[in-house]
């Protein structure tokens, strides 16, 4: 059986409103080699209640990009409904989730 190699990375679950996506995700792809969208999204907090008005991106990093990408979002949030949930998480092909990489990882790109 192979041994696989797992990399220790960063997952970032930012909640924002809708019109803010744009801007974030132009923020993101300067740091990340990918993410994805949960459109639609319906919750409660310190804002009430939220119908379906909200998205959550989704993305994985290396730790030194954690902060540039905080240091942006982080003043969008401040007078708006979000929230960036970071949580450590074991990715195979961590090479892939390397922005410094992606164009040696996925010839072409």
């Amino acid at each position: 059986m192979r041994r696989r190699i797992l990399n220790t990375m960063k997952r970032l679950e930012i909640v924002l409103e809708r019109e803010q996506l744009g801007a974030v995700t132009s923020l993101v792809c300067e740091h990340a080699t990918g993410y994805t969208v949960i459109p639609e999204v319906t919750g409660f907090g310190h804002h009430g209640l939220r119908d379906r008005d909200i998205v959550v991106l989704v993305t994985v990093v290396t730790r030194d990009h954690v902060d540039p990408i905080l240091d942006a979002v982080i003043p969008l949030l401040d007078h708006r409904s979000g929230v960036v949930l970071i949580t450590d998480v074991q990715v195979v092909r961590g090479e892939y989730f390397v922005p410094e990489l992606k164009d040696r990882v996925v010839p072409g790109r």
